[in-house]
């Protein structure tokens, strides 16, 4: 591997150095495989869009978020500017470098999404994005290509796997009651805090590399970070879908007009009280307390996007939720 990114190297820096107008472009272009941006995408998919499209994009981009992190610990390689003083890094990460996460999140978000809009031109369009994002990690000195094929091989496998068992997972879960649909949630989201952590403990003779410290601070690519957020946006999510569709029904997504900018608004501004306001608030440097409270964060975020947000929309009359079939049936007799 040392030597297959030798040989990247080269080609880092010569396409930086014949390219250096691509930098602010590529910035920007990033910006659309970063964590920031599915917080704003995944919630208008959900309230103003389509909330069972808006579920199954959730749940790809989740379960690409933990493979990548999971990933990443396994390998454990590093990013170019780690390892190189002539690589420009157009920004700074804490965790590994393979599989990029862009890339594979970008792969299996975006190509679920061409999926779901189920266009020709979609898939045109939101495959030239993928390729972009992917491309911009490497013009940006922030992944080697061979962390970018990975991450869109990775990325285009889930897709191909999610498609081929969505239908039996659908039925399977209807068949479950609300507790096992809960129970189910919160072993899946523990599993997602355990799995990482038992390759972080099977790690514990593992030391980084001091050149990777030199060239790029005080980084700490083994925490478990990226596994609290999502574990806790994983639970949150698929607990209050569950508990909104048994107790009421979907939320009728795509209906109401001017009420789709002032649900989506008020929507975010939840989302941001619950990210940047408990962000500020809760101590980071508590050890076991901050882990705790860093779940608890996004788990309320999760809750708020698929749960309380729907509620306090219907409660509001700015937005209905569809009454189950079985539902219907029940009132009427």
């Amino acid at each position: 591997m040392e030597a297959l990114h030798q040989f990247e190297l080269i080609l880092i820096e010569m396409l930086q150095s014949a390219g250096k107008f691509l930098a602010a472009p590529m910035s920007a272009i990033t910006f659309l495989g970063d964590q920031t941006f599915y917080l704003i995408f995944m919630p208008m998919i959900y309230w103003c869009v389509d909330a069972f499209a808006g579920l199954r994009i959730g749940v790809m981009l989740l379960f690409s978020a933990f493979g990548n992190g999971f990933v990443k610990m396994i390998f454990k390689s590093p990013r170019p500017y780690w390892v190189s003083d002539q690589i420009l890094a157009g920004a700074e990460h804490e965790s590994f470098g393979l599989p990029s996460g862009h890339a594979m999140n970008s792969a299996s978000v975006w190509g679920w999404t061409a999926r779901e809009i189920n266009k020709a031109w979609a898939k045109w369009v939101l495959g030239l994005v993928i390729f972009l994002i992917g491309f911009s990690r490497i013009v940006l000195g922030v992944h080697f290509i061979s962390d970018v094929l990975l991450g869109w091989l990775l990325g285009a496998l889930l897709v191909w796997a999610f498609a081929r068992s969505l239908n039996s997972i659908g039925r399977a879960l209807q068949k479950m009651s609300l507790s096992r649909q809960l129970l189910l949630a919160a072993v899946s989201s523990a599993l997602i805090i355990f799995l990482p952590a038992l390759v972080d403990l099977l790690s514990g003779d593992w030391q980084m590399p001091r050149e990777w410290t030199a060239r790029s601070g005080l980084i700490d690519p083994m925490n478990l970070d990226f596994a609290l957020t999502t574990a806790g946006l994983w639970l949150g999510m698929l607990a209050g879908f569950a508990l909104l569709y048994h107790q009421k029904g979907v939320l009728e997504s795509g209906k109401g007009g001017w009420h789709l900018i002032v649900r989506y608004l008020l929507g975010m501004a939840g989302v941001i009280i619950l990210y940047a306001g408990l962000g500020a608030l809760f101590p980071k440097e508590l050890g076991l307390v901050s882990y705790v409270l860093r779940y608890l964060r996004y788990l309320l975020i999760g809750l708020w996007v698929s749960w309380i947000g729907p509620l306090l929309f219907e409660k509001l009359k700015i937005a209905t939720i569809q009454t189950r079939p079985e539902q219907k049936s029940e009132v009427s007799s």
